[in-house]
Formats: C-alpha cells, structure tokens, sequence
C-alpha cells in the first residue's frame, strides 16, 4: 500500500512539471523555469482600492512575452500600462495613464522535487512613465512537498525618478522597498491549485529611512492545463506592523490600498 501511495505522488509530481507554464502564483514567484525554445504569453490584471478619505482605484496591466533559453535560463519582456482614478474634491476624479517597459531573468540553481529545496536568483529592471528607473532582484526558494507546494521570496527594489528642476535633472532622491512574499498551495487535482499569499513591504526611502511595514495576505486559485493558465488573487491589507511619523496608524492608506485583486492568464504558444 505504500509503494502505491509513493508512486501515486510521484505520477501527481510528474503531471504538475509536465506543463510548460512557470508560473503558479499571482505575487509569489516559484524557481521553475521553461524548457528551452517554449514561449509564454501573459496577461495580467491589478485592481487596487481604497485610499484614507478619498475615492482611488488604480488599474495596472502588463502584457508578458516569456522565453526559456535553456540552461535553466528564462527571460521576459514586458509592456505594462498604469492607470489611476482619484479624488481631489468632492466635484469629481481626475485620471492619469503612464505606460513601460520591462525585462526579466531568471536563473534556476536546483529543483524544488529532486533537491532539497528549489533555488533561483531573479533579476528585472524597467522604465515607467519615461521618468522613473525600476530594479528589483528576488532570491527564490520553494518545496514541492507531496500535492503542496511552499514558495518564499526575499525582494529588494531600487526606484530612481527623475525630474527637471532648475533647468537641469534632479534625480536626488529614491527608494529601496524590500519585500518577502510567502506563498502556499495544495494541488485538490493536477490542474486545481488551492492556497494562499502573505506579502510583507518595508518601504524605506532617502531622507526618511524604514518609514513602514505593512502585511497583506488572501487567497489564490490556480486552474491550468498544458496550454494554458488561469491565477486570482484577492489580497486585502492587514495592517503596519512599523509605525513612524510618516505612517503613524495601523494602515498606510496613503501609498498603499485597502484590497488588491490580480488576475493573469497565461498561453503557451
């Protein structure tokens, strides 16, 4: 009987990294990478609400183009549209657009399955709204563990703006957020995953130093099949866990939301 249960996980083990998507997640990334020459084409949907006395609601979209280089080497490029409604008075919103541009790589150093623990190293930088530098870099770990799969990221950011002042470019100040992401899900079937996402952000900036720490957490779903994807994530705030004088309550409703929603579909191509 348990030769037959053993088997059994590896078959359901085996099914799960039959297919060629790497993503399972909507915010926690996993150390899979594609096989060389398979190409992914994503689609992803953000949905943020609720700013502290007034009405926000900001829509980001990004379009993802995915190639596995082989060598356990991935790279994406993305085209990424940002939209926000907000109130200024009780008269009406007002609406900005930015637009931009980023590209990704991914690097896989041991296997969540046949290795103690999976590993990969992450690299992204990127342009937004033609004035602001983007870079982030992840360490990723994750455990396929019988039809559960645990993954845990450690992010750090760099954004620089850039802005004319005096004549000249004024690029004097930036950020350094840095994130851990956790990320749990049970396989009910090979293409229905269950779980849930806890992301931790530690704002910290010139000038201002760790100005908070705000957690979020809420659940996922994962449906897929060998050609496509489909990820929801519902994603409220719990709370700042690092009160300053920049964020002196027990939300940061400010620069961050009540709730988040993200959606992606993905298709192999």
């Amino acid at each position: 009987m348990q030769k037959i249960k053993s088997t059994a996980v590896i078959f359901f083990i085996f099914s799960l990294s039959s297919y060629a998507q790497d993503r399972y997640f909507a915010r926690t990334y996993t150390s899979n990478v594609l096989p060389k020459g398979a190409i992914d084409l994503e689609f992803w949907h953000t949905s943020r609400f609720g700013h502290k006395d007034q009405f926000f609601h900001a829509q980001d979209q990004r379009m993802e183009l995915e190639f596995g280089l082989g060598k356990n080497v991935q790279t994406s490029v993305y085209f990424n549209r940002y939209q926000t409604r907000f109130s200024e008075t009780a008269n009406g919103t007002t609406v900005s657009n930015e637009v931009g541009f980023s590209n990704e790589w991914k690097w896989k150093l041991s296997d969540p399955t046949a290795n103690k623990v999976g590993f990969a190293l992450y690299g992204e930088w990127g342009l937004k709204g033609g004035d602001e530098l983007e870079l982030e870099t992840k360490l990723i770990f994750d455990k396929n563990v019988g039809k559960s799969l645990f993954a845990f990221n450690g992010v750090f950011e760099y954004e620089k703006e850039f802005a004319w002042s005096g004549n000249k470019v004024d690029a004097s100040g930036w950020e350094a957020p840095v994130e851990f992401d956790l990320g749990y899900q049970y396989f009910a079937k090979p293409n229905l995953g269950i779980g849930f996402e806890v992301r931790n952000h530690n704002e910290i900036a010139k000038g201002n130093g760790w100005e908070h720490s705000v957690f979020f957490g809420g659940p996922t779903l994962n449906f897929r099949n060998k050609k496509w994807f489909v990820i929801a994530n519902y994603l409220p705030q719990w709370g700042n866990v690092h009160k300053t004088t920049i964020a002196p309550f027990s939300k940061v409703l400010d620069e961050h939301e009540r709730t988040e929603a993200r959606f992606i579909v993905g298709i192999s191509l």
